[in-house]
């Protein structure tokens, strides 16, 4: 239904940028990556440790939750590109160590502190899930792999060992988040970090992830191949199947089982037009005006969702794919370049950063 209005807008689009539409994003572009992971790079440098959250809006949520994707998002987008030109390690390794530091900071973790009464990186009582770790573990994971001696492998073996046992001992493949709150996305970071674990520390990826999927795909992902953005402790869909929380999976999850990985981002919808591709933000039946995890949606199509499957079609070698969702993303998120750092006007360093761990991903 809304396929032309969106087709026309995107032909305007083009015909006013011109060129740069045309010829951007053909192909992964090193010069720019690097010239945007030196923007994200020297922000989180420039931050000291008193200082570890980004933003002060009041909303303790969203302040800590952005500060730890912040951070996470520039250890695995610095780490990814270290990984593809190992002559960069020098370069970006100390950013990569600093944001760790930030991320493990207690203001950043303040938020769930106070949900769960303590914090979660130094002890876990039995039946807590804590899956917003996985976001921290996985960045450690990454961190671990430019670095094998990291001073951080310590917190990322124990995060590994109690974040695996939780997933291995849940009847539905899914673990809390919060007290109360279980949002499968966080849960794929969960099992991403486990498998980024593995690679890190050369062992095979644990036995049970195979069977934990099975579980998982039951539990929270809809019959059109989206994943459930949040459920209940019995399964039941609390939130619609949403295409921000499956791009982001299928990242997450390409870390942890390709064929995970792959069937989220096989179900990825969206209208395809002169070399651009978005990804709508609700399955077929569901409708929603968004929120913080989608952005704005123009027309059933999300740029949370766009951004994300860049990761996602990244992570699983769709590089057709890739292409068009970097035209549509260089559209909507206006970058510019100066002085040789490169960022986008639209996003701040969460978006930066964001768009960095996208931009950079590789199938593992």
């Amino acid at each position: 239904m809304h396929r032309r209005p969106l087709r026309i807008a995107l032909a305007l689009a083009c015909f006013f940028v011109g060129p740069c539409c045309a010829a951007r994003a053909m192909a992964r572009v090193p010069s720019d990556e690097d010239a945007l992971a030196r923007t994200v790079a020297d922000a989180v440098l420039a931050r000291g440790n008193e200082d570890a959250l980004v933003y002060h809006t009041g909303a303790a949520r969203f302040d800590c939750q952005a500060s730890i994707a912040v951070y996470q998002m520039a250890i695995l987008g610095l780490g990814q590109i270290v990984l593809a030109h190992p002559e960069k390690r020098g370069a970006y390794l100390p950013a990569m160590e600093h944001a760790a530091d930030l991320m493990l900071q207690p203001a950043a973790l303040a938020y769930a502190s106070r949900a769960y009464g303590h914090d979660g990186i130094s002890s876990m009582a039995p039946g807590e899930g804590h899956a917003y770790l996985g976001y921290v573990n996985l960045a450690l994971g990454m961190l671990r792999r430019v670095d094998p001696n990291t001073r951080f492998a310590a917190v990322n073996d124990r995060l590994t060992s109690e974040l695996a046992a939780r997933l291995e001992a849940s009847p539905s493949g899914v673990i809390e988040t919060y007290p109360n709150e279980s949002w499968p996305p966080d849960v794929a970071a969960v099992a991403g970090s486990i498998g980024l674990h593995a690679s890190a520390t050369h062992a095979q990826p644990p036995a049970f992830l195979k069977r934990w999927a099975e579980r998982f795909q039951a539990c929270a992902i809809d019959s059109s191949g989206y994943l459930v953005q949040r459920v209940s402790s019995k399964c039941k869909p609390l939130d619609a199947p949403r295409g921000s929380g499956t791009a982001l999976a299928s990242y997450f999850l390409a870390f942890a089982d390709r064929d995970l990985s792959r069937h989220l981002y096989g179900a990825l919808r969206g209208p395809r037009f002169l070399g651009f591709r978005g990804v709508r933000e609700y399955a077929p039946g569901h409708h929603g005006r968004g929120d913080a995890n989608s952005g704005p949606v123009l027309l059933g199509v999300s740029v949370g969702a766009t951004g994300f499957a860049i990761g996602a079609a990244g992570a699983n070698g769709d590089e057709e794919g890739y292409a068009e969702l970097v035209r549509s993303a260089n559209l909507a998120a206006v970058p510019t370049t100066a002085s040789g750092n490169r960022t986008f006007a639209l996003g701040g360093l969460l978006g930066d950063a964001l768009l960095l761990a996208m931009l950079t991903a590789r199938p593992s």
